[in-house]
């Protein structure tokens, strides 16, 4: 393999997925190999704050001792692993629509195909790597020499990591070489990335649904997934008969999926990714929609906004952001769920409560939601609609509400599975509901005008959008800073209705300044937006 072409194609390939951060760097007078260093940053980057995050939490436990525990992680960032993985294959092998301009150049099949696997890694391993972590430490724990234990947490890794690629790689090939997918591209590509996500979801509740913990020694572990001890066997016992079944099990089937792999998707993989790329897609466009048989204005424009929400990527970004980042977040946090029955609170909660709302509409509502790419979304058909005889501040009320409905009711569901979860009062829930609407309609006030002032209409793929605006790094900073500057509101709003004699006091209070704040919020976005469709 020339390894000049690849790192060649490796760099071009770069620009495409980050293509908005690609700009922004152009701008600063970044080319060439300054240029593709500073975007292999931002993957370093995005990878350097979870292993912060997520080592510092694992750093407590001592996973010798927690299987249980042990295999609920491991789980946990397979699901996530499989996930972002067939988001990303999908992203960068179809979505792209760059095999054309590589036909006349000599690369050969092997490199485009490896340098685009390394491309996928790459947006892959940010949300898997505290699973290195664990490893090292479970090793650690277990008394194996600190170089062995980390070679043998990297050994496992990337074995399990090339397990989860390789059974993604052939749940996408094999689909995109069906006729179901050559008719319906889109309906099937979003329906395939909805059920990954639904399986994901429902296996991490699943997996926390399992409150079985084991006895006194180990009162804080939880009851092991049978399937992933062998792999706890392995740092336990790395050379014995007992970890035999692990390694055994790692390698059949990584060999297994490697042949399938190779006789059945490499030989037609050129003709494969030709024939996808090159079928015509038809973008929704409000004057074809407006052939139906609806005379209103608002139908029309309502059935055009619902057409967007075909792109195939969008809805299992939007989910991934809106619940299975957060729901990860709230597992990892409040591993214990036993410990958080609300069943007995009293009424004078309903406030900590109400901003507990408003701060988990700021951790679910991000420039990865559906609001925040609404505008975008219409591509070149946002000027058609500009020089329509229509009011435009009508046009934009009626995405915005469609972007509001769908958002506010994934954060409502998301709720109602933790108050049944945790037992809570329909008192507090009903603030907690009250308190998530109202900030999920703020975020969204923010997120849809962000969207109008960055938009772009060139776009090819829609991890373009999300990356307006400082890019993953910007959205993991926003995430985890909701996450710790709410909960430090939160906690410290909990501590003074708790053990004080202040509650009424600090509810007034508290309420004042959510108004206060809520007042101007909605004020300055009426005059910086809505006002300029007037």
């Amino acid at each position: 393999m020339n390894k000049q072409q690849l790192r060649a194609l490796m760099s071009v390939d770069l620009r495409l997925a980050n293509p908005q951060v690609t700009d922004r760097y152009r701008k600063k007078g970044k080319t060439g190999a300054a240029l593709t260093k500073k975007l292999t940053n931002q993957f370093v980057y995005n990878t350097i704050i979870f292993i912060l995050i997520y080592g510092f939490t694992m750093f407590m436990l001592d996973f010798s001792k927690m299987p249980g525990m042990f295999t609920f992680y491991v789980g946990l960032f397979v699901l996530l692993g499989i996930s972002q993985s067939i988001s990303s294959i999908y992203n960068v092998f179809f979505a792209g629509k760059d095999l054309a301009s590589y036909l006349p150049l000599p690369f050969r099949e092997k490199e485009i195909f490896f340098s685009k696997t390394l491309i996928v890694f790459l947006n892959v391993v940010p949300f898997t790597l505290p699973l290195l972590l664990l490893f090292f430490y479970t090793g650690w724990r277990f008394g194996i020499f600190i170089p062995l234990a980390i070679i043998l947490a990297i050994v496992v890794f990337l074995l399990i990591m090339a397990l989860v690629f390789l059974i993604c790689a052939l749940i996408v090939f094999g689909l995109t070489k069906t006729k179901l997918f050559q008719h319906h591209k889109n309906a099937v590509m979003s329906g395939l990335m909805a059920i990954t996500m639904i399986i994901a979801v429902a296996g991490i509740l699943l997996m926390n649904g399992s409150n079985n913990y084991a006895g006194a020694g180990a009162s804080f572990d939880r009851a092991p997934i049978t399937l992933l001890l062998p792999i706890y066997q392995i740092f336990k016992a790395p050379i014995s008969l007992a970890s035999g079944e692990g390694w055994l099990g790692l390698i059949a089937l990584l060999s297994l999926f490697a042949a399938l792999l190779k006789y059945q998707v490499l030989p037609n993989l050129s003709e494969q990714l030709t024939q996808v790329n090159t079928t015509e897609v038809n973008n929704a466009n409000p004057h074809k929609k407006a052939r139906r048989r609806q005379t209103k204005l608002v139908p029309i424009l309502d059935a055009y906004n619902r057409q967007l929400l075909k792109e195939p990527n969008l809805l299992l970004q939007v989910l991934s952001s809106s619940i299975m980042m957060p729901l990860i977040f709230i597992l990892t946090f409040a591993m214990n769920g036993s410990a958080f029955n609300f069943g007995q609170l009293p009424v004078k909660w309903f406030g900590v409560f109400f901003v507990g709302g408003l701060v988990f509409a700021a951790m679910t509502v991000n420039q990865t939601a559906l609001i925040a790419n609404l505008i975008s979304l219409d591509r070149e058909n946002f000027e058609f609609v500009r020089s329509l005889p229509i009011s435009m501040k009508q046009y934009l009320h009626r995405k915005f509400q469609l972007g509001f409905f769908f958002q506010v009711m994934i954060n409502i569901l998301m709720l109602l599975i933790a108050a049944i979860t945790f037992k809570m009062p329909l008192v507090l829930l009903a603030s907690l509901i009250v308190g998530v609407i109202w900030g999920t309609y703020l975020m969204c006030l923010h997120y849809f005008r962000r969207d109008y002032r960055l938009r772009i209409t060139n776009w090819t793929n829609i991890t373009q959008l999300f990356n307006r605006g400082g890019g993953n790094l910007a959205l993991v900073a926003t995430m985890f800073g909701s996450i710790i500057i709410g909960g430090v509101i939160v906690a410290a709003y909990a501590v003074v209705v708790g053990t004080t004699k202040l509650a009424l006091l600090a509810n007034v209070i508290a309420l004042s300044v959510v108004l206060i704040v809520s007042i101007w919020f909605w004020l300055r976005s009426q005059k910086k937006f809505w006002r300029l469709f007037d």
